[in-house]
């Protein structure tokens, strides 16, 4: 099963895939896959990383300090450091019987490497569960379930995503 979940800024969907990849944690099944956290400085966000699962290597995504393009907003993209993390993904996934990724969006897809993968994982027999921007929906939307998560509905939605997956 492909399952998306997206939502407005805020709604939780990072926090959701950080739960699923708990539980896939505590119940020994194989994953891989990237997640993208905030850097903050001072309480100010200044960029993101984007983490190789589950080996946990980083590279530095986006950042208000990187120069010229492309651009995302007041950040500039690291598409090499995002095509290293691929990489490491790629291999990490052999064994992998489900794939998480936050997120899909317009910084991430700035990677030929990156955009190859996520089609690639979403043609195979592996389980994908993947944040996904608000604009992307629909180019994506046909490859899986999209879940539009709103805090009310948390946990009804993370209930249905482990019933539909384990």
């Amino acid at each position: 099963m492909k399952i998306f979940i997206t939502g407005r800024p805020g709604a939780g969907k990072s926090t959701l895939i950080r739960e699923l990849i708990e539980y896939a944690e505590r119940n020994e099944i194989p994953y891989c896959g990237v997640i993208s956290p905030e850097i903050r400085k001072q309480g100010i966000r200044v960029g993101f990383k984007i983490i190789a699962l589950p080996s946990m290597h980083e590279e530095i995504l986006a950042s208000i300090n990187i120069k010229g393009f492309p651009r995302v907003s007041k950040y500039g993209v690291n598409v090499e450091g995002i095509d290293k993390i691929v990489e490491i993904v790629e291999d990490d996934c052999k064994n992998a019987e489900i794939v998480f990724v936050d997120e899909i969006g317009k910084m991430e897809l700035f990677s030929r490497k990156f955009e190859n993968f996520i089609l690639k994982i979403l043609n195979t027999n592996k389980e994908v569960v993947a944040t996904l921007q608000l604009p992307l929906v629909k180019r994506f939307e046909h490859y899986g379930k999209v879940y539009f998560l709103r805090r009310e509905i948390f946990d009804k939605i993370k209930s249905d995503i482990l019933s539909s997956l384990f």
